[in-house]
């Protein structure tokens, strides 16, 4: 089981790799490669199990871009045969066809999803979102300065019952291709949602058994959470998709 975390040393915001540190507690046997910049990435040379990008400041997704760019084909292929990916906040922006500059300009992405970003600095978006994928109610957070614009007929990871998608104006958010999971949703995730922990892993390793860490503590934090989002007096007025542009 060979699990990759990409560039951790600029990927590293919001706590989100605890995904990785907790996904390994939970499948002690993989092996965590973590690949730096300077690095060529294992899932170029070999095979992997799960590949993992977390969230990045914007400028570091430019340095992410052009460390992935030759590897752009290949990373096609491998999530067309069914790699595990899973990408978070603004980490699948890079592999859209034009990601936002600060400066106001654009760079073409990798161009492996049909998605243009854009980039509000002075309108940050947060909020929590409720939704169902991989057979389980998914609850997380969104602090982001950057929307991802695409047609709804887009798969995605998941459509919110409550709080927003990729922009303010969908509910669908994310994207969903094979075993590719991309979210703009923070968490850590894994941590957050055990049932979809067990569900990556069955995607990662259809043969195995998912197991959980810290089993008990996990699901009744799980389970204190969902009944704190379900309840209608958590929501504000902002976390609600708006119905016209």
């Amino acid at each position: 089981m060979i699990i990759e975390m990409l560039y951790p040393e600029v990927a590293n915001l919001h706590g989100d790799n605890a995904n990785i540190t907790y996904l390994h507690q939970c499948r002690p046997d993989a092996t965590v490669i973590r690949t730096a910049l300077t690095d060529t990435p294992a899932f170029a040379t070999g095979p992997v199990d799960l590949l993992y990008l977390g969230p990045m400041p914007e400028s570091a997704q430019l340095r992410v871009l052009a460390r992935l760019r030759p590897y752009a084909d290949r990373l096609a292929g491998r999530i067309d045969d069914g790699m595990t990916c899973l990408f978070t906040h603004n980490a699948m922006e890079v592999l859209g066809d034009t990601l936002a500059t600060v400066d106001g300009a654009e760079t073409p992405g990798l161009g492996l999803f049909p998605l243009r970003t854009s980039l509000h600095l002075l309108a940050r978006y947060t909020g929590k979102v409720m939704g169902e994928a991989e057979g389980t109610v998914i609850v997380g957070y969104k602090a982001q300065f950057s929307q991802v614009h695409a047609d709804d007929a887009l798969p995605g990871f998941l459509v919110a019952e409550r709080g927003v998608g990729r922009t303010p104006y969908t509910a669908v958010e994310g994207v969903r291709r094979a075993n590719f999971i991309g979210t703009s949703l923070l968490g850590p995730l894994l941590i957050t949602n055990p049932d979809f922990t067990c569900a990556l892993q069955r995607l990662m390793d259809p043969a195995a058994t998912p197991h959980l860490a810290h089993e008990d503590l996990v699901r009744k934090a799980y389970a204190a959470r969902l009944a704190d989002f379900t309840d209608p007096a958590r929501w504000s007025a902002t976390e609600r998709v708006v119905s016209a542009r």
